[in-house]
Protein backbone atom coordinates (compact mmCIF):
# COMPACT_ATOMS: atom_id res chain seq x y z
CA UNK A 1 0.00 0.00 0.00
CA UNK A 2 2.92 2.45 0.66
CA UNK A 3 4.35 1.66 -2.86
CA UNK A 4 0.90 2.35 -4.38
CA UNK A 5 0.30 5.42 -2.46
CA UNK A 6 4.57 6.80 -3.28
CA UNK A 7 3.42 5.88 -7.01
CA UNK A 8 0.52 7.75 -7.09
CA UNK A 9 1.76 10.84 -5.48
CA UNK A 10 4.51 11.42 -7.28
CA UNK A 11 2.77 11.15 -10.78
CA UNK A 12 0.80 13.86 -9.65
CA UNK A 13 3.51 15.81 -8.27
CA UNK A 14 5.34 15.28 -11.13
CA UNK A 15 2.65 17.67 -12.96
CA UNK A 16 3.35 21.30 -12.17
CA UNK A 17 0.08 22.55 -10.18
CA UNK A 18 -0.40 25.72 -12.46
CA UNK A 19 -3.49 26.71 -12.73
CA UNK A 20 -4.01 24.31 -16.69
CA UNK A 21 -2.90 21.95 -14.38
CA UNK A 22 -5.03 21.97 -11.91
CA UNK A 23 -8.32 23.23 -13.93
CA UNK A 24 -11.39 21.07 -12.67
CA UNK A 25 -11.56 18.93 -15.24
CA UNK A 26 -7.92 17.74 -14.54
CA UNK A 27 -9.21 17.38 -10.59
CA UNK A 28 -11.83 14.68 -12.17
CA UNK A 29 -9.27 13.08 -13.84
CA UNK A 30 -6.83 12.39 -11.02
CA UNK A 31 -9.99 11.49 -9.28
CA UNK A 32 -10.96 8.51 -11.50
CA UNK A 33 -7.18 7.74 -11.85
CA UNK A 34 -7.05 7.29 -7.94
CA UNK A 35 -9.93 5.54 -7.80
CA UNK A 36 -9.17 3.07 -10.26
CA UNK A 37 -5.72 2.71 -8.50
CA UNK A 38 -7.25 1.87 -5.27
CA UNK A 39 -9.53 -0.60 -5.97
CA UNK A 40 -6.79 -2.53 -8.07
CA UNK A 41 -5.09 -2.29 -4.05
CA UNK A 42 -8.02 -3.18 -2.43
CA UNK A 43 -8.97 -6.45 -4.60
CA UNK A 44 -12.22 -5.49 -4.86
CA UNK A 45 -13.95 -7.82 -7.18
CA UNK A 46 -16.12 -6.38 -10.42
CA UNK A 47 -19.26 -5.62 -9.32
CA UNK A 48 -18.18 -3.91 -6.02
CA UNK A 49 -15.56 -2.10 -8.53
CA UNK A 50 -18.40 -0.78 -10.30
CA UNK A 51 -20.35 0.42 -7.66
CA UNK A 52 -17.64 2.28 -6.50
CA UNK A 53 -17.41 4.31 -9.37
CA UNK A 54 -20.88 4.79 -9.66
CA UNK A 55 -21.19 7.00 -6.06
CA UNK A 56 -18.30 8.40 -6.30
CA UNK A 57 -18.65 10.17 -10.14
CA UNK A 58 -22.23 10.71 -8.56
CA UNK A 59 -20.60 12.70 -5.40
CA UNK A 60 -18.57 14.88 -7.59
CA UNK A 61 -20.80 15.69 -10.29
CA UNK A 62 -23.67 16.53 -7.59
CA UNK A 63 -21.71 18.52 -6.05
CA UNK A 64 -19.70 20.63 -8.82
CA UNK A 65 -22.54 20.56 -12.23
CA UNK A 66 -23.69 24.58 -11.50
CA UNK A 67 -20.16 25.17 -12.50
CA UNK A 68 -21.51 24.87 -16.55
CA UNK A 69 -25.07 26.25 -17.68
CA UNK A 70 -27.65 23.75 -18.81
CA UNK A 71 -26.52 20.95 -16.46
CA UNK A 72 -28.65 19.78 -14.27
CA UNK A 73 -29.12 17.88 -10.88
CA UNK A 74 -29.68 13.63 -10.88
CA UNK A 75 -32.03 14.35 -7.61
CA UNK A 76 -35.33 12.30 -9.14
CA UNK A 77 -33.38 10.91 -12.17
CA UNK A 78 -32.17 7.45 -10.12
CA UNK A 79 -33.63 4.78 -8.50
CA UNK A 80 -34.43 6.52 -5.13
CA UNK A 81 -32.26 9.51 -5.24
CA UNK A 82 -34.88 11.61 -3.92
CA UNK A 83 -32.66 14.14 -1.93
CA UNK A 84 -28.95 15.99 -1.79
CA UNK A 85 -27.25 18.64 -0.50
CA UNK A 86 -27.97 22.24 -1.77
CA UNK A 87 -25.50 25.53 -2.04
CA UNK A 88 -26.71 28.70 -0.14
CA UNK A 89 -28.32 31.17 -2.82
CA UNK A 90 -26.58 33.76 -3.59
CA UNK A 91 -23.32 32.48 -2.12
CA UNK A 92 -19.95 32.13 -3.89
CA UNK A 93 -18.62 28.78 -4.41
CA UNK A 94 -15.51 27.51 -5.91
CA UNK A 95 -16.91 24.46 -7.87
CA UNK A 96 -13.26 23.15 -7.68
CA UNK A 97 -12.96 22.81 -4.17
CA UNK A 98 -17.00 21.68 -3.63
CA UNK A 99 -15.75 18.52 -6.09
CA UNK A 100 -12.60 17.35 -3.93
CA UNK A 101 -14.35 17.54 -0.75
CA UNK A 102 -17.01 15.14 -2.47
CA UNK A 103 -15.06 12.95 -4.17
CA UNK A 104 -13.31 12.37 -0.58
CA UNK A 105 -16.61 12.28 1.76
CA UNK A 106 -17.76 9.76 -0.68
CA UNK A 107 -14.53 7.74 -1.38
CA UNK A 108 -14.35 7.48 3.05
CA UNK A 109 -16.90 5.14 2.73
CA UNK A 110 -16.18 3.41 -0.57
CA UNK A 111 -12.70 2.49 -0.08
CA UNK A 112 -10.64 0.52 2.51
CA UNK A 113 -7.44 2.74 1.86
CA UNK A 114 -8.70 5.88 1.95
CA UNK A 115 -5.34 6.88 2.94
CA UNK A 116 -4.38 7.19 -0.65
CA UNK A 117 -7.69 9.27 -1.40
CA UNK A 118 -7.18 11.74 1.95
CA UNK A 119 -3.75 12.52 0.28
CA UNK A 120 -4.86 13.23 -3.06
CA UNK A 121 -7.00 15.70 -1.28
CA UNK A 122 -4.38 17.07 0.61
CA UNK A 123 -2.68 17.89 -2.60
CA UNK A 124 -5.58 19.30 -4.19
CA UNK A 125 -6.87 21.69 -1.24
CA UNK A 126 -3.41 22.98 -0.67
CA UNK A 127 -3.10 24.04 -4.53
CA UNK A 128 -6.66 25.22 -4.62
CA UNK A 129 -6.38 27.54 -1.44
CA UNK A 130 -3.40 29.75 -2.87
CA UNK A 131 -6.09 31.15 -5.53
CA UNK A 132 -9.42 30.85 -4.04
CA UNK A 133 -10.68 33.51 -0.83
CA UNK A 134 -10.54 31.98 2.58
CA UNK A 135 -14.37 32.26 3.12
CA UNK A 136 -15.11 30.99 -0.78
CA UNK A 137 -12.87 27.93 0.23
CA UNK A 138 -14.74 27.44 3.34
CA UNK A 139 -18.16 27.37 2.44
CA UNK A 140 -17.27 25.70 -0.72
CA UNK A 141 -15.65 22.20 1.01
CA UNK A 142 -18.62 22.30 3.50
CA UNK A 143 -20.52 22.13 0.90
CA UNK A 144 -18.88 19.35 -1.24
CA UNK A 145 -18.59 17.50 2.42
CA UNK A 146 -22.33 17.73 2.67
CA UNK A 147 -22.97 16.60 -1.10
CA UNK A 148 -20.42 13.40 0.04
CA UNK A 149 -22.78 12.57 2.98
CA UNK A 150 -25.75 12.52 0.99
CA UNK A 151 -24.30 10.46 -1.84
CA UNK A 152 -22.93 7.80 1.15
CA UNK A 153 -26.26 7.99 2.86
CA UNK A 154 -28.18 7.45 -0.77
CA UNK A 155 -25.51 4.50 -1.07
CA UNK A 156 -25.73 2.88 2.56
CA UNK A 157 -29.61 2.38 1.30
CA UNK A 158 -28.68 0.12 -2.15
CA UNK A 159 -28.57 -2.85 0.13
CA UNK A 160 -24.73 -3.52 -0.52
CA UNK A 161 -24.20 -3.83 3.44
CA UNK A 162 -26.98 -6.49 4.19
CA UNK A 163 -25.24 -8.97 1.51
CA UNK A 164 -21.37 -8.90 3.38
CA UNK A 165 -23.09 -9.98 6.18
CA UNK A 166 -24.90 -13.25 4.18
CA UNK A 167 -23.43 -16.42 5.09
CA UNK A 168 -21.42 -18.12 2.78
CA UNK A 169 -23.10 -18.95 -0.75
CA UNK A 170 -23.73 -22.56 -0.91
CA UNK A 171 -23.73 -23.67 -4.59
CA UNK A 172 -26.21 -25.58 -5.84
CA UNK A 173 -24.90 -29.75 -6.65
CA UNK A 174 -26.47 -30.41 -10.35
CA UNK A 175 -24.44 -32.09 -13.80
CA UNK A 176 -25.52 -28.68 -15.23
CA UNK A 177 -23.99 -26.46 -12.37
CA UNK A 178 -20.90 -24.31 -11.80
CA UNK A 179 -18.48 -25.67 -9.17
CA UNK A 180 -15.19 -23.69 -8.46
CA UNK A 181 -12.50 -23.98 -10.78
CA UNK A 182 -8.93 -25.02 -11.19
CA UNK A 183 -6.76 -23.44 -10.20
CA UNK A 184 -6.69 -22.52 -7.20
CA UNK A 185 -10.85 -23.49 -6.64
CA UNK A 186 -11.98 -20.57 -5.03
CA UNK A 187 -14.97 -19.43 -3.23
CA UNK A 188 -17.86 -18.08 -5.36
CA UNK A 189 -16.93 -14.43 -5.86
CA UNK A 190 -19.74 -11.98 -5.13
CA UNK A 191 -22.61 -14.34 -4.54
CA UNK A 192 -24.96 -11.61 -3.50
CA UNK A 193 -24.55 -8.70 -5.57
CA UNK A 194 -26.90 -9.29 -7.78
CA UNK A 195 -29.57 -8.33 -4.98
CA UNK A 196 -28.10 -4.37 -5.14
CA UNK A 197 -30.74 -1.80 -5.79
CA UNK A 198 -29.58 -0.85 -9.36
CA UNK A 199 -29.09 2.79 -10.02
CA UNK A 200 -30.91 3.33 -13.35
CA UNK A 201 -32.38 -0.02 -14.36
CA UNK A 202 -36.34 -0.39 -12.86
CA UNK A 203 -34.35 -3.41 -10.92
CA UNK A 204 -31.84 -6.56 -11.68
CA UNK A 205 -34.52 -8.58 -14.19
CA UNK A 206 -35.78 -5.66 -16.44
CA UNK A 207 -34.04 -6.65 -19.48
CA UNK A 208 -34.23 -10.80 -19.60
CA UNK A 209 -30.93 -12.22 -20.52
CA UNK A 210 -31.04 -14.25 -23.71
CA UNK A 211 -30.89 -17.90 -22.19
CA UNK A 212 -27.95 -20.08 -22.43
CA UNK A 213 -27.91 -23.26 -24.62
CA UNK A 214 -29.84 -25.87 -23.15
CA UNK A 215 -27.46 -28.50 -20.50
CA UNK A 216 -26.91 -31.50 -22.00
CA UNK A 217 -23.90 -33.85 -21.47
CA UNK A 218 -24.58 -35.99 -24.74
CA UNK A 219 -21.97 -36.05 -27.15
CA UNK A 220 -23.12 -34.07 -30.24
CA UNK A 221 -25.51 -31.96 -28.28
CA UNK A 222 -25.53 -28.18 -28.53
CA UNK A 223 -24.14 -27.59 -25.45
CA UNK A 224 -21.82 -30.39 -26.17
CA UNK A 225 -20.88 -28.71 -29.36
CA UNK A 226 -20.35 -25.08 -27.86
CA UNK A 227 -17.85 -26.52 -25.47
CA UNK A 228 -15.78 -28.53 -28.10
CA UNK A 229 -15.39 -25.08 -30.06
CA UNK A 230 -14.57 -23.18 -26.72
CA UNK A 231 -11.50 -26.50 -26.48
CA UNK A 232 -11.10 -26.46 -30.23
CA UNK A 233 -10.06 -22.42 -30.45
CA UNK A 234 -8.00 -22.62 -27.23
CA UNK A 235 -5.67 -25.56 -29.41
CA UNK A 236 -5.36 -23.10 -32.66
CA UNK A 237 -5.41 -19.87 -31.10
CA UNK A 238 -3.26 -17.24 -33.04
CA UNK A 239 -0.50 -15.08 -31.77
CA UNK A 240 -3.15 -11.95 -32.20
CA UNK A 241 -6.01 -14.04 -30.54
CA UNK A 242 -3.81 -14.50 -27.22
CA UNK A 243 -2.76 -10.87 -26.98
CA UNK A 244 -6.92 -10.05 -27.27
CA UNK A 245 -7.57 -12.47 -24.49
CA UNK A 246 -4.91 -11.39 -22.38
CA UNK A 247 -5.24 -7.85 -23.62
CA UNK A 248 -9.21 -7.99 -22.38
CA UNK A 249 -8.36 -10.55 -18.79
CA UNK A 250 -8.47 -7.83 -16.39
CA UNK A 251 -8.73 -10.01 -13.52
CA UNK A 252 -8.04 -8.17 -10.42
CA UNK A 253 -6.56 -10.97 -8.48
CA UNK A 254 -4.41 -12.67 -10.81
CA UNK A 255 -2.84 -16.05 -9.15
CA UNK A 256 0.51 -17.50 -10.13
CA UNK A 257 2.23 -20.94 -9.15
CA UNK A 258 5.95 -21.36 -9.41
CA UNK A 259 6.43 -25.05 -8.03
CA UNK A 260 4.96 -25.00 -4.40
CA UNK A 261 5.05 -21.35 -4.18
CA UNK A 262 1.69 -19.40 -4.80
CA UNK A 263 1.31 -15.41 -5.14
CA UNK A 264 -1.53 -13.30 -6.07
CA UNK A 265 -0.71 -9.97 -8.33
CA UNK A 266 -3.18 -7.46 -8.71
CA UNK A 267 -4.66 -5.62 -12.34
CA UNK A 268 -7.24 -3.58 -12.99
CA UNK A 269 -10.63 -4.06 -12.88
CA UNK A 270 -12.84 -4.33 -16.19
CA UNK A 271 -15.20 -1.38 -15.49
CA UNK A 272 -12.03 0.37 -14.43
CA UNK A 273 -10.44 -0.39 -18.01
CA UNK A 274 -13.61 1.22 -19.24
CA UNK A 275 -13.41 4.58 -17.24
CA UNK A 276 -9.53 4.13 -18.60
CA UNK A 277 -10.89 4.68 -22.14
CA UNK A 278 -13.31 7.05 -21.07
CA UNK A 279 -10.25 9.45 -19.43
CA UNK A 280 -8.27 8.70 -22.66
CA UNK A 281 -10.92 9.97 -24.98
CA UNK A 282 -11.91 13.08 -22.39
CA UNK A 283 -8.54 14.16 -22.36
CA UNK A 284 -8.59 13.86 -26.14
CA UNK A 285 -11.55 15.79 -26.36
CA UNK A 286 -9.74 18.21 -24.04
CA UNK A 287 -13.42 17.76 -22.10
CA UNK A 288 -14.77 20.71 -19.74
CA UNK A 289 -15.33 19.11 -15.94
CA UNK A 290 -18.49 19.16 -15.65
CA UNK A 291 -18.41 17.05 -19.67
CA UNK A 292 -15.64 14.74 -17.57
CA UNK A 293 -18.38 13.94 -14.83
CA UNK A 294 -20.95 13.33 -17.13
CA UNK A 295 -18.93 11.01 -19.24
CA UNK A 296 -17.59 9.71 -16.29
CA UNK A 297 -20.97 9.36 -14.38
CA UNK A 298 -22.98 7.48 -16.90
CA UNK A 299 -20.16 5.22 -18.29
CA UNK A 300 -20.14 4.32 -14.43
CA UNK A 301 -23.86 3.69 -14.03
CA UNK A 302 -23.76 1.53 -16.62
CA UNK A 303 -20.50 -0.54 -15.59
CA UNK A 304 -23.30 -0.82 -12.15
CA UNK A 305 -25.96 -2.02 -13.69
CA UNK A 306 -24.77 -3.91 -15.81
CA UNK A 307 -22.63 -6.15 -13.40
CA UNK A 308 -25.41 -6.04 -11.28
CA UNK A 309 -27.64 -7.69 -13.58
CA UNK A 310 -25.32 -9.83 -15.10
CA UNK A 311 -24.47 -11.16 -11.20
CA UNK A 312 -28.58 -11.65 -10.81
CA UNK A 313 -28.50 -14.02 -13.80
CA UNK A 314 -25.32 -15.98 -13.26
CA UNK A 315 -26.25 -17.19 -9.85
CA UNK A 316 -29.70 -17.40 -10.80
CA UNK A 317 -28.22 -20.20 -13.49
CA UNK A 318 -25.24 -21.59 -11.87
CA UNK A 319 -24.22 -22.92 -15.15
CA UNK A 320 -21.22 -24.60 -15.47
CA UNK A 321 -18.01 -23.05 -17.04
CA UNK A 322 -16.02 -24.82 -19.75
CA UNK A 323 -12.95 -25.65 -17.63
CA UNK A 324 -15.33 -27.75 -15.73
CA UNK A 325 -16.99 -29.39 -18.21
CA UNK A 326 -14.37 -30.25 -20.71
CA UNK A 327 -12.37 -31.52 -17.87
CA UNK A 328 -15.14 -34.22 -17.02
CA UNK A 329 -16.82 -34.91 -20.26
CA UNK A 330 -13.48 -34.54 -23.04
CA UNK A 331 -10.20 -33.76 -21.65
CA UNK A 332 -9.33 -34.00 -17.69
CA UNK A 333 -5.89 -32.14 -18.51
CA UNK A 334 -7.32 -29.09 -20.31
CA UNK A 335 -6.28 -26.09 -19.41
CA UNK A 336 -7.84 -22.53 -20.85
CA UNK A 337 -5.20 -19.40 -21.54
CA UNK A 338 -6.89 -17.28 -19.03
CA UNK A 339 -7.62 -18.49 -14.96
CA UNK A 340 -11.31 -19.03 -14.93
CA UNK A 341 -13.10 -16.56 -12.80
CA UNK A 342 -14.66 -17.75 -9.62
CA UNK A 343 -18.38 -17.51 -10.33
CA UNK A 344 -21.06 -19.19 -12.38
CA UNK A 345 -20.89 -19.09 -16.45
CA UNK A 346 -24.04 -17.50 -18.48
CA UNK A 347 -23.66 -14.63 -19.07
CA UNK A 348 -20.17 -13.45 -19.62
CA UNK A 349 -19.84 -10.10 -17.23
CA UNK A 350 -17.11 -8.44 -19.57
CA UNK A 351 -19.24 -8.97 -22.43
CA UNK A 352 -22.15 -7.40 -20.47
CA UNK A 353 -20.53 -4.31 -19.16
CA UNK A 354 -18.36 -3.64 -22.28
CA UNK A 355 -21.60 -3.45 -24.46
CA UNK A 356 -23.21 -0.63 -22.01
CA UNK A 357 -20.20 1.67 -21.91
CA UNK A 358 -19.64 0.81 -25.59
CA UNK A 359 -23.30 2.40 -26.05
CA UNK A 360 -22.84 5.12 -23.67
CA UNK A 361 -19.87 6.26 -24.79
CA UNK A 362 -20.79 6.09 -28.77
CA UNK A 363 -23.30 7.88 -28.07
CA UNK A 364 -21.36 10.77 -26.44
CA UNK A 365 -18.71 11.05 -28.55
CA UNK A 366 -19.46 9.06 -32.13
CA UNK A 367 -17.79 6.17 -33.72
CA UNK A 368 -14.33 7.55 -32.48
CA UNK A 369 -10.93 5.98 -33.28
CA UNK A 370 -9.00 6.05 -30.26
CA UNK A 371 -5.78 3.81 -28.63
CA UNK A 372 -6.31 1.92 -25.30
CA UNK A 373 -3.01 2.36 -23.50
CA UNK A 374 -4.79 0.35 -20.10
CA UNK A 375 -2.71 -2.79 -20.28
CA UNK A 376 0.80 -1.50 -20.54
CA UNK A 377 1.65 -1.26 -16.95
CA UNK A 378 0.97 -4.87 -16.83
CA UNK A 379 3.04 -5.87 -19.62
CA UNK A 380 0.74 -5.48 -22.77
CA UNK A 381 0.98 -2.96 -25.73
CA UNK A 382 -1.62 -0.33 -26.46
CA UNK A 383 -4.41 -1.58 -29.02
CA UNK A 384 -6.10 0.98 -31.55
CA UNK A 385 -9.78 0.46 -32.29
CA UNK A 386 -12.18 2.28 -34.67
CA UNK A 387 -14.88 3.06 -32.24
CA UNK A 388 -16.16 1.49 -29.20
CA UNK A 389 -18.21 -0.77 -30.36
CA UNK A 390 -15.48 -2.38 -31.82
CA UNK A 391 -13.68 -2.51 -28.55
CA UNK A 392 -16.69 -3.89 -26.93
CA UNK A 393 -17.08 -6.60 -29.70
CA UNK A 394 -12.91 -7.51 -28.93
CA UNK A 395 -13.27 -7.37 -25.47
CA UNK A 396 -16.18 -9.57 -25.19
CA UNK A 397 -14.69 -12.79 -28.46
CA UNK A 398 -11.28 -12.45 -25.69
CA UNK A 399 -13.64 -14.13 -23.28
CA UNK A 400 -13.49 -16.83 -25.84
CA UNK A 401 -10.52 -16.82 -27.06
CA UNK A 402 -9.24 -16.95 -23.03
CA UNK A 403 -11.22 -20.25 -22.79
CA UNK A 404 -13.07 -18.86 -20.18
CA UNK A 405 -16.57 -18.82 -22.17
CA UNK A 406 -18.66 -20.42 -24.23
CA UNK A 407 -19.71 -18.60 -27.44
CA UNK A 408 -23.38 -18.01 -26.16
CA UNK A 409 -22.16 -16.39 -23.07
CA UNK A 410 -20.40 -14.11 -25.13
CA UNK A 411 -23.37 -13.21 -27.34
CA UNK A 412 -26.17 -12.84 -24.44
CA UNK A 413 -23.48 -10.69 -22.85
CA UNK A 414 -23.43 -8.35 -25.16
CA UNK A 415 -27.23 -8.47 -26.00
CA UNK A 416 -27.72 -7.46 -22.37
CA UNK A 417 -25.27 -4.95 -22.10
CA UNK A 418 -26.44 -2.94 -25.12
CA UNK A 419 -29.79 -2.88 -23.41
CA UNK A 420 -29.03 -1.80 -20.09
CA UNK A 421 -26.71 0.97 -22.01
CA UNK A 422 -29.75 2.23 -24.35
CA UNK A 423 -31.98 2.55 -20.62
CA UNK A 424 -29.20 4.66 -19.05
CA UNK A 425 -28.90 7.02 -22.25
CA UNK A 426 -32.87 7.31 -22.35
CA UNK A 427 -32.97 8.03 -18.30
CA UNK A 428 -29.78 9.80 -16.88
CA UNK A 429 -30.29 13.22 -19.07
CA UNK A 430 -27.69 15.41 -17.86
CA UNK A 431 -28.85 18.36 -19.65
CA UNK A 432 -31.83 20.89 -20.09
CA UNK A 433 -34.02 19.76 -22.46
Amino acid sequence: MKRLLLLLMVAILARPLSAQTLSGAEIVHQWNTCVINVIMEDGFGPPIAARIHAYSNLAGYQAGFRAEPGYVSMVGMLNTFTTCAEPRAGEVYDWRVAIVAAYQTACSKLLYRIVISDSLASVHFAALAKEVAPDVFARSKAFGVDVGKSINAYAKTDGYARTQGLPDYEWPKCDSCWIPTPPNFAKPLSPYCGRVRTIVLKNQDEFPVPPSIPFSAKKGSAFYNAAMETYNISKTLTAEQREIANFWNDNPVLTSYHGHFIFNSRQISPGGHWMNIAERVLRDKNASMVRCMEVYSMTAFALFDGFTACWAEKYRGNLIRPVTYINKYYDKSWEPLLQTPPFPEHASGHSTITAAAAAVLTAQFGDVAFVDSTEVPFGWAPRSFPSFKAAAAEASISRLYGGIHYRRGCEAGSEHGAMIGKAVLERVRLRKQ
